[in-house]
């Protein structure tokens, strides 16, 4: 039985200090090289198109939120570098781990993609952290997101109003097989919310052991 909220709220109010234009510096996990996870997205959007209320993630732009860093205007480049120098010796003593995504999970402000098992991913994001505490001193780790628990997933849709759960839920009632999702890398990423999408640039790719 999928758990979920029976209500929806509308995603895009902003988020204290967020504002048109302002940059964000955020570690995301990618699935570029994945597309048998692009695939999946897209049959999930299948079955939710006709539902009024959601805005569908593009494949370009799908991802998992793994950890906020800050605003980019208020971090230094001297400290952005020591990050990823930080980041990487942590991540490359992790081996890349491997997950079933597909998982329906809708949660208070979108529709997703879950991962299982929840809590395997993890050791990717504690490294980031790690990193992240050593060396930036201007940062928000947590005050920016407002779920108590990190729960990986690629969100499919973003809600743009509020509204009932139920529509959704029956949409996807028969969901689409999971399939397999390897993390190699994550990517520090400079974003920017533009209309009812989030777009970034990349800043650095940094690859767990092996990979």
């Amino acid at each position: 039985m999928v758990q979920a909220p029976e209500l929806i709220r509308d995603h895009w109010w902003w988020r204290p200090g967020m504002r048109p234009g302002r940059r964000m510096l955020l570690w995301h996990l990618l699935v570029d090289d994945q597309p048998q996870v692009r695939e999946l997205a897209g049959r999930f959007r299948e079955r939710l198109a006709g539902l009024s209320g959601l805005d569908p993630v593009p494949d370009e732009w799908l991802h998992i939120t793994t950890q906020i860093v800050g605003f980019a205007d208020e971090i230094p480049r001297h400290e952005v570098t020591a990050m990823l120098t930080a980041v990487t010796q942590s991540l490359g003593k992790l081996p890349p781990i491997t997950v079933r995504i597909g998982r329906v999970y809708v949660y208070l402000e979108g529709v997703a993609m879950g991962i299982t098992p929840e809590r395997a991913l993890d050791p990717v994001r504690e490294a980031i952290r790690e990193g992240i505490a050593q060396t930036i001193t201007t940062h928000h780790m947590d005050d920016l997101d407002d779920r108590p628990v990190w729960t990986p997933h690629v969100s499919v849709a973003y809600s743009n109003a509020d509204g009932p759960t139920a529509p959704i839920l029956k949409a996807l009632a028969d969901p689409p097989e999971p399939c397999e999702f390897t993390v190699r890398r994550a990517h520090l990423v400079e974003q920017v919310r533009d209309g009812h999408l989030y777009r970034w640039e990349p800043v650095a790719a940094v690859p767990l052991a092996g990979a």
